[in-house]
């Protein structure tokens, strides 16, 4: 599927640049609450409270916005037939009325930019939408697969249902060739992909940032205090970086990035071997990996590049705003950044 976004694992699988040079467009967007980035061969795609918005990546331009009702849940994902966005119960500012009594998922057209079909769900929280063959979804108490046209392939409901704003990120499955894994509570769990059945589930400590998956043999969990490696086949813990992780990595298939408040460090993902080490102050932003770099926001207000193999430094550049979030594309380097009335959407060009 184009758009896949299977592993989640904050990386971008081509070679693009590493220096960041001038800013090659710029938008404000008028919402506290702006998803992350998700891009498109044209357009960079937001979630706000209210609405979607795309943004030409040619000219900065917004070339469709479809208001939606709730409030933002989580970014958007794409299909090659649709956009998927996931709406919660709740509006700007979280005092407006609500006009959603479930969370639910909406698929938009691609081409037309309308509704195709909806999908409530049980729970709170609408938590995110990952891509792969199928859509798999996520909410504070359940999972689903569904197909491109939202018929439902299985569904896997959990006991308790879980704080979603207590957990400092957006929650959302990890797919894998024949698991889909899930951080839930304090458990990291594997859902068959095939028939939704839970294969098996790993006790550890409360799970803060969601799984990734590297090379399709190891699961990295983020829980409080530590970054865990874990067998696919069984759930046993194959490794530990003892240091309370301020983000989920980001991994490749040779390296996993852990960011601590103070370093970033870089892991071997299949024997947890440290790989090397980089002073670095605290990011306001998850790193992400683009071909061999590693981008971040150290102190919020420098953008900077690192090798993501060597760790060395390889550039920098001042940002007038916090930086809190980063997506590598193709057309450049996109960041949203924090601003008075809103958010703000910024693109840097790489060479």
């Amino acid at each position: 599927m184009a758009g896949e976004n299977a592993h989640n694992t904050s990386r971008l699988d081509a070679i693009i640049g590493s220096k960041i040079d001038d800013v090659s467009w710029s938008e404000s967007i008028d919402s506290q609450f702006a998803s992350p980035i998700v891009t498109t061969p044209n357009h960079a795609l937001v979630s706000t409270q209210s609405k979607l918005i795309g943004f030409d990546k040619a000219d900065d331009k917004i070339a469709f916005s479809h208001p939606l009702p709730g409030g933002m849940a989580a970014a958007p994902a794409v299909t090659n037939t649709h956009i998927l966005v996931p709406r919660d119960t709740f509006g700007e500012g979280f005092d407006s009325e609500i006009d959603l009594q479930r969370p639910t998922l909406y698929a938009l057209d691609r081409k037309t930019k309308q509704p195709a079909w909806e999908h409530a769900l049980d729970g709170n929280y609408l938590a995110s939408v990952a891509v792969a063959d199928d859509i798999y979804v996520q909410s504070d108490r359940e999972s689903y697969r569904l197909t491109a046209d939202g018929t439902i392939v299985w569904r896997q409901t959990f006991d308790q249902s879980f704080d979603w704003r207590k957990t400092l990120s957006y929650l959302r499955p990890v797919i894998g060739p024949d698991g889909v894994y899930i951080g839930h509570r304090d458990a990291l769990v594997k859902i068959d992909r095939a028939s939704g059945d839970v294969r098996w589930t790993r006790s550890m400590e409360k799970t803060v940032f969601p799984p990734v998956i590297a090379s399709d043999t190891t699961v990295v969990a983020s829980t409080s205090d530590a970054t865990v490696g874990v067998s696919p086949g069984d759930g046993q813990v194959r490794w530990r970086v003892s240091k309370p992780p301020v983000w989920a990595p980001a991994i490749s298939e040779t390296i996993a990035v852990v960011s601590t408040n103070k370093e970033l460090l870089g892991i071997n993902p299949a024997t947890g071997e440290q790989q090397w080490r980089a002073d670095q102050s605290l990011s306001t932003c998850p790193p992400v990996i683009a071909g061999d770099t590693v981008f971040t926001a150290p102190g919020g207000t420098t953008l900077t590049a690192i090798n993501a193999e060597t760790g060395r430094h390889i550039d920098s550049r001042g940002t007038d705003r916090q930086v809190t979030w980063i997506t590598p594309d193709s057309s450049g380097l996109l960041t949203r950044q924090s601003a008075t009335d809103g958010a703000l959407l910024e693109q840097y060009s790489l060479r």
